[in-house]
């Protein structure tokens, strides 16, 4: 601690028995964590900055990474889960608004982290053919078709298949 600079050392608050971040630090995850909710509960109003490029650029990443503390892989979970479904939202957020490259760039970033979740493979699904492109939408579920089979040895669930019946 003594051999931190200025800067880095008014960051941190440091008592006979704690360590703690000083007030005012702003902490990444805790600003991406509020925007999650905020994308995922629609009876929320959000700002036009919590859809787009940097509402996906901010829940791109994992938490913790590397680290198999029990703490810590609780935690990162739950984040991962938190962000999976955001990342569905505000692909859904965008489709509404017709912002259809920015909504494909959100739904592939929830199937990035997740392959094998149906419902991140049903927003890409339903960004396709809000674009028209029924041959890209049909190309997705039979690659999530093959994916499913030879990694869980199950097929995708009527629902997913009811997106391109309709």
């Amino acid at each position: 601690m003594s051999r931190l600079d200025g800067p880095i050392r008014q960051a941190l608050e440091v008592t006979a028995s704690d360590l703690s971040l000083s007030e005012g630090v702003a902490v990444d995850v805790h600003s991406s964590r509020a925007l999650a909710h905020r994308l995922i509960d629609r009876g929320v109003a959000r700002s036009e900055g919590d859809i787009g490029a940097g509402a996906v650029s901010s829940l791109l990443d994992d938490l913790l990474p590397g680290w198999y503390d029990d703490w810590a892989i609780i935690a990162a979970e739950d984040w991962r889960q938190l962000r999976l479904h955001a990342l569905e939202a505000v692909a859904a957020r965008l489709t509404e608004a017709d912002r259809l490259a920015e909504a494909a760039v959100a739904a592939m970033a929830a199937v990035r982290a997740e392959p094998l979740r149906e419902s991140a493979r049903a927003a890409l699904i339903r960004v396709h053919l809000a674009e028209g492109n029924q041959s890209n939408a049909h190309g997705e579920f039979e690659r999530y078709r093959v994916l499913l089979r030879a990694e869980l040895g199950v097929a995708p669930t009527p629902r997913l298949r009811q997106l391109l019946d309709a």
